[in-house]
């Protein structure tokens, strides 16, 4: 059984803090960790359409280094980093006491985990690791894991914008409150970028809400 909780971390000595901080405008989401040579290593995708801008702030930023391209979508970029900080977003402690991550993005300023905890015990071992070393711990959502898991999915902040945006100018509705063209002028974006958000933000609400079981035996 236990809990879902969506927890923000933050602490200016947690990995890619300061990179978060001064890109506000790119959603990063961890992938994994790993360690080659006693070297920490860690894979982010970056959602972002100034990866310039993006690859400068991690140049500068103090927590990593050598931060390295892996691969280039549409859209988003991958990229490779040596940690330097001995701070980590999910610690072991995480491990040891059964705490599962189902993703950790960038928000407000630092990190936004999304974990199943068995039991309270664990989350507050997660709590007090944190508190111990300074990090700033809130939990901004907590429910019963047995409600639901239908959260799974992920969108960036801009694709959340324009989605949020269109429900209530009236997209969706029938007959249409509003035109992709009234999408871009309250935006300050072009017609094309809230196509393309548009569809990858539907696409992903559709692919995790489908039954994948249930997919129509014309399109198998």
């Amino acid at each position: 059984m236990g809990f879902i909780a969506e927890i923000h971390l933050s602490h200016d000595s947690l990995p890619l803090v300061p990179t978060i901080e001064r890109c506000s405008g790119v959603t990063l989401r961890y992938e994994y960790g790993t360690t080659t040579d006693a070297q920490r290593q860690q894979f982010v995708s970056a959602f972002s359409d100034a990866d310039t801008a993006l690859e400068a702030a991690m140049d500068a930023d103090p927590t990593v280094s050598n931060p390295t391209r892996v691969a280039v979508f549409e859209n988003r970029t991958i990229y490779r980093v040596d940690v330097e900080t001995p701070l980590e977003i999910v610690p072991d402690c995480c491990v040891e006491n059964g705490v599962f991550a189902f993703t950790i993005t960038s928000g407000d300023g630092g990190w936004i985990t999304r974990v199943h905890v068995p039991n309270r015990d664990a989350l507050s071992a997660f709590r007090a690791h944190c508190r111990a070393h300074g990090v700033s711990f809130r939990v901004n959502r907590l429910y019963d894991s047995s409600a639901s898991d239908e959260q799974t999915y992920f969108l960036t902040e801009r694709q959340h914008e324009v989605l949020t945006m269109a429900y209530f100018a009236g997209y969706f509705d029938v007959p249409r409150g509003a035109t992709q063209d009234d999408l871009a002028d309250r935006l300050g974006i072009s017609d094309s970028a809230v196509s393309q958000r548009l569809r990858h933000a539907v696409s992903e609400l559709i692919a995790a809400t489908l039954e994948s079981d249930r997919m129509p035996e014309e399109c198998r």
